[in-house]
C-alpha cells in the first residue's frame, strides 16, 4: 500500500471535514502522515493517522492585521495565503519530510500555489483537498469583497507580494508565479467535500473532480449536552451558531433574544468559548439554552432550523440532515454558499447589515412554518448520501495512486 502525506490549514472547518476521508484510506491499508498544528494532534491521531506539527507563527496574523470581512482588493487574500500561509509553513513542511517518501500528497486547497510546490518538490502526484466549493478562477477573485478602499496603494501591495513570490521560488528552487496563479486550486485531482448539486456550475468541472458530499464522521471529544431537554417544553428547535467571526457579536445576540422570545420553540445558541453573556442576566429569554460549545452533530439531528453564518462546514452538516437554514453571511465564501442554499429553496439569506429585529423574527417564522424549505433541504441531503461520501472518495483516490 502506499504512504501519503496529507497538510491542511489549520482551521477547523478544513481540518475536520477531512478526518472521514484519512480513517477511511487509513483502514484501507495507506500509511498517511497527517500534517497540522499541535492543537489539532489528539483529534487527527484518533484516525490513526501518525500526526506531525509544523510550527505557525500566530503573531504574523496580527501583524499582517487580515481578516477575511476587512478585505477590500482580490489581492488581501492573496497576501494573507502567500505570507500567512505559504512563506511560513511549506518551506517548514518540506524540512520536516526531508528524509521521508511519499507516494502521493494531499493538500488544501487554501495553500494555492503552496500545494503545487509540495508537489513539485516531491516529485509525486498533487491532490487537493477542497472542504469548500470549486472554482474555475483564483479564489482570490471570487471572496466577497468590503467597499473599495480608495487609500489603498495597490501597486504596493502587488510590489510586496512579487518580492515574497519570488524570495518563496528562490527557497524551494521552483518558478515564480502570476499573482493570480498563488490561489488557484491545484492538483490532478480535486477532492471536494459537498455533492454536484450543491456546487454552484457543477457543469463546468470534469471527473478529475470528486465531489464526495461533506464528510460527517463522529466527533468523540464532543461535549456533553441535555440532549433529553430539547424537546421537553417545546415540539420545535431552533439552533444558532455563527462560527468563529460572528460569535463574539453581543449585539447580534440581543437581537435573537429580543426576535425570539415569544416564540414557542426551543433555541439552542453556541457562543464560543470566550464570549461572556452574563452580563445579559435577565434579557435572556427562557427558551434559550446557552452553551459555549456544543455536539453541533447531535444538535442538527434533532433541529428544525439552523441560524448559520453558512460558512461551509456548518451549512453542509445542517443541509445533511434536512436542517433548512436562516442564512446570515458575513464574509469570504459564505454569501456563496448562502445563496446557493437559498437558489436551491432550502434557505432564507438575510444582510446582516440591515438586519432587524423584525426581520429575523419573520425569517425563523417562514423557515419553521413552511414544509417547502425542509422539502428541498431533504433534497440537498439526498445529493450528499448518494454521492459516495468519504468511502468513494478514498476508493477513486487509491485506484489511481496507491501501490498494490
Amino acid at each position: 500500500m502506499a504512504r501519503v502525506l496529507y497538510v491542511t490549514i489549520p482551521a477547523e472547518g478544513h481540518v475536520n471535514p477531512t478526518l472521514g476521508l484519512v480513517k477511511q484510506l487509513v483502514d484501507n491499508g495507506e500509511e498517511v502522515v497527517y500534517m497540522n498544528v499541535e492543537p489539532f494532534r489528539h483529534r487527527l491521531a484518533q484516525t490513526g493517522a501518525e500526526f506531525r506539527a509544523y510550527p505557525i507563527n500566530e503573531q504574523l496574523f496580527v501583524e499582517l492585521g487580515l481578516s477575511p470581512t476587512e478585505y477590500t482588493h482580490p489581492h488581501h487574500l492573496t497576501e494573507f495565503v502567500l505570507r500567512g500561509m505559504i512563506e511560513p509553513i511549506i518551506p517548514e513542511v518540506l524540512r520536516l519530510i526531508e528524509n521521508d517518501s511519499f507516494d502521493y500528497v494531499i493538500v488544501d486547497s487554501l495553500f494555492g500555489w503552496g500545494g503545487a510546490i509540495l508537489g513539485e518538490k516531491l516529485g509525486i502526484p498533487l491532490i487537493c483537498s477542497a472542504t469548500n466549493f470549486v472554482f474555475d478562477k483564483p479564489v482570490s477573485h471570487v471572496i466577497k469583497m468590503k467597499e473599495a478602499d480608495d487609500n489603498l496603494d495597490v501597486e504596493a501591495l502587488c510590489e510586496r507580494l512579487t518580492d515574497t513570490a519570488e524570495r518563496v521560488a528562490l527557497a524551494c528552487n521552483v518558478a515564480v508565479p502570476t499573482l493570480d496563479d498563488i490561489t488557484r486550486q491545484y492538483g490532478q485531482l480535486k477532492v471536494v467535500f459537498t455533492s454536484r448539486y450543491f456546487q454552484p456550475e457543477s457543469e463546468k468541472y470534469d471527473d478529475s473532480y470528486i465531489f464526495t458530499g461533506p464528510s460527517i464522521s463522529p466527533r468523540p471529544d464532543d461535549p456533553l449536552f441535555p440532549l433529553e431537554q430539547l424537546r421537553s417544553q417545546y415540539n420545535k428547535v431552533v439552533y444558532i451558531s455563527m462560527g468563529s467571526i460572528l460569535n463574539k457579536d453581543i449585539e447580534f445576540y440581543k437581537l435573537c433574544f429580543e426576535a425570539f422570545k415569544d416564540i414557542p420553540a426551543q433555541f439552542v445558541l453556541a457562543c464560543g468559548r470566550d464570549t461572556d453573556l452574563s452580563t445579559l442576566g435577565e434579557d435572556i429569554p427562557h427558551n434559550f439554552m446557552i452553551k459555549p460549545y456544543v455536539p453541533q452533530l447531535d444538535i442538527l439531528q434533532r433541529a428544525d432550523a439552523f441560524i448559520t453564518h453558512a460558512g461551509m462546514n456548518s451549512a453542509s452538516e445542517a443541509l445533511y440532515y434536512s436542517v433548512p437554514l436562516v442564512a446570515i453571511p458575513l464574509s469570504s465564501d459564505q454569501p456563496a454558499v448562502a445563496q446557493q442554499a437559498e437558489k436551491l429553496g432550502a434557505a432564507i439569506t438575510l444582510d446582516k447589515e440591515k438586519l432587524t429585529t423584525e426581520m429575523l423574527k419573520l425569517a425563523v417564522l417562514k423557515v419553521l412554518n413552511t414544509p417547502i424549505y425542509k422539502q428541498r433541504a431533504k433534497m440537498v441531503a439526498d445529493s450528499f448520501r448518494s454521492a459516495g461520501g468519504y468511502q468513494e472518495a478514498a476508493d477513486r483516490i487509491m485506484s489511481l495512486f496507491s501501490k498494490v
